[in-house]
C-alpha cells in the first residue's frame, strides 16, 4: 500500500522524493524515486540531499536544548541569564522558543547574510506581543537559537549539531553543509503556476503589504526564493531555522534518536496553543516543535516550506521524514504527502 501511494505521488506532482520511517533504531521504510534535477537527467536515490527549509527547526530545537543542559540550564531558565541585551523581560527559554517572544518581525531592515546586524536588530527590537500570545518566527528564531548556543558553548549551532549529534550517530543531515557533500544536493523547483496556497487566511496575510505575517517572513531580508536556496552559499551558511540540508533517512534517523533521549519530555510539553498571530491558524507548540503531528495527531516535529517534514510519535516509537525537490504552495505538507505516514 505505502509503495503504491509513494509511486502515485511520483507519477503526479512530485519530481524527486524520499519517504523514510524508523522504529527502535532501525529503518523500516525506505522509498526513493524520481529525479534530482529539473531536466530529469540525474536519478533521485537514497543518498540524495535536499534543503528542507523550516524542517530544520526540529534539529535546531534539540541542539539548543542539549547545549543548555550541558551547562546546567533547561527550558525553564530565564533567557536574560545568557542574553540580557534582549528586550523580552523575564521570559524563559521555553517561552521564547515556543514563539511567544514577539521577535518574529524586525523593524530594522537587515540582511540574512549579515549575522552581526541581525543580532543587533534583535537586541534593539521591542516585542510585537507579550508572553501568553504566540506567533511563528520563521527566520529570527534561528538567529536567536544560534546566538544562545554561541554564548554558552562557543560553537555555532550548526557546528554543535554536527559534532555532538549528527557525526557521532551517523545522521545524514547538516546545518551548514560542507563542500564535500554539495554534489549530492537536488535542485529545488518552484510550485506549479496557478496553484493557490492554503490556508487562505495565511496567504492573504502573506501577500498583504505591511502585514505582520509578511514582515515576519521577510525578517531578516534576502534569501526569499527557491532559486537562491539552490546556491551553494545557502547550504554552507548554516541558517538554524531554515538552512538544513539532508536526506530523508538522515532526518528520520534524527527523530528516532531523539525518541531515546532523556530530554524528550521537554520537547513534547505543550507551552502555548490557540491562534498563531503569524500563521493565522490554530496550533499547539512545544520547545521549538509543532505538536499534533503524524498519525493520530500524537506526534511532534516540524514541517518545512514546500512540503518536507520530519516527525516522531512517542506512543508508537515511529519516526518519519519526507524530503522532496518540487515545492507546493501550502503552509503545511499536502494530505497526500502526510498520508504516507498512515500507510502500511
Amino acid at each position: 500500500m505505502i509503495e503504491q501511494r509513494f509511486q502515485t505521488l511520483l507519477e503526479g506532482e512530485e519530481l524527486g522524493a524520499s519517504f523514510v520511517a524508523w522504529k527502535d533504531g532501525k529503518e523500516v521504510v525506505s522509498l526513493h524515486g524520481g529525479w534530482r534535477d529539473r531536466a530529469e537527467a540525474i536519478p533521485w536515490d537514497a543518498k540524495t540531499l535536499a534543503p528542507v527549509w523550516s524542517a530544520t527547526k526540529g534539529p535546531m530545537a534539540v541542539t539548543l536544548l542539549m547545549a543548555l543542559h550541558r551547562v546546567g540550564m533547561d527550558s525553564e531558565t530565564l533567557v536574560e541569564r545568557v542574553w540580557p541585551e534582549l528586550k523580552v523581560g523575564e521570559i524563559t527559554f521555553g517561552e521564547l522558543f515556543s514563539h511567544q517572544g514577539g521577535l518574529a518581525a524586525l523593524d530594522d531592515k537587515v540582511s540574512i547574510w549579515d549575522r552581526e546586524a541581525v543580532i543587533a536588530a534583535l537586541e534593539k527590537q521591542e516585542p510585537k506581543w507579550k508572553v501568553g500570545e504566540h506567533g511563528y518566527h520563521p527566520r529570527t528564531i534561528g538567529f536567536l537559537a544560534d546566538e544562545v548556543v554561541r554564548r554558552i558553548d562557543g560553537r555555532s549551532l550548526g557546528e554543535f549539531f554536527s559534532e555532538e549529534i549528527a557525526t557521532p550517530n551517523e545522521i545524514d543531515f547538516w546545518i551548514g553543509l560542507p563542500e564535500s557533500e554539495h554534489h549530492r544536493v537536488a535542485e529545488l523547483v518552484p510550485a506549479r503556476v496557478g496553484k493557490s496556497g492554503k490556508p487562505e487566511a495565511f496567504y492573504e496575510a502573506l501577500l498583504t503589504k505591511g502585514s505582520l505575517t509578511r514582515k515576519a517572513f521577510g525578517s531578516p531580508s534576502d534569501l526569499a526564493g527557491v532559486s537562491e536556496m539552490n546556491l551553494p552559499r545557502s547550504w554552507l551558511a548554516g541558517f538554524s531555522a531554515m538552512g538544513g540540508v539532508g536526506s530523508a533517512c538522515g532526518l528520520a534517523k534524527f527523530y528516532d534518536w531523539v525518541l531515546r533521549q532523556d530530554f524528550l519530555g521537554e520537547l513534547m510539553e505543550a507551552r502555548i496553543n490557540g491562534m498563531d498571530l503569524i500563521q493565522r491558524i490554530e496550533n499547539e507548540i512545544a520547545f521549538g516543535m509543532m505538536l499534533g503531528q503524524g498519525p493520530e495527531k500524537k506526534g511532534f516535529g516540524h514541517p518545512g516550506a514546500g512540503g518536507s517534514y520530519g516527525f516522531a510519535d512517542p506512543e508508537t516509537g515511529m519516526s518519519y521524514a519526507f524530503v522532496m525537490n518540487r515545492f507546493e504552495a501550502n503552509l503545511y505538507p499536502s494530505e497526500e504527502r502526510l498520508e504516507l505516514m498512515n500507510s502500511k
